[in-house]
């Protein structure tokens, strides 16, 4: 299947080129944490949404989604 994953700020160091976006292929059983962890973004990832939607890591991907991921964020 195909989920597209979006790393927002940092995280894009992750991805591909540094892109923030990228189209993934993956099993048809593939949580959230199988992407963090093919990325080698497991330990930096804050909050995950698929669809808009905050979900936990071992939520099962469908076709289609969007994963979108967050690094922590200071303020001062």
């Amino acid at each position: 299947m195909t989920v597209t994953v979006h790393m927002h700020g940092n995280l894009r160091r992750f991805m591909p080129e540094g892109r923030d976006r990228a189209t993934m292929e993956l099993p048809a059983d593939a949580t959230v944490e199988t992407v963090l962890r093919g990325l080698g973004a497991e330990q930096d990832t804050w909050l995950v949404a698929v669809n808009s939607e905050v979900v936990d890591r071992d939520r099962v991907l469908a076709a289609g989604d969007l994963v979108d991921c967050f690094e922590p964020v200071a303020a001062g």
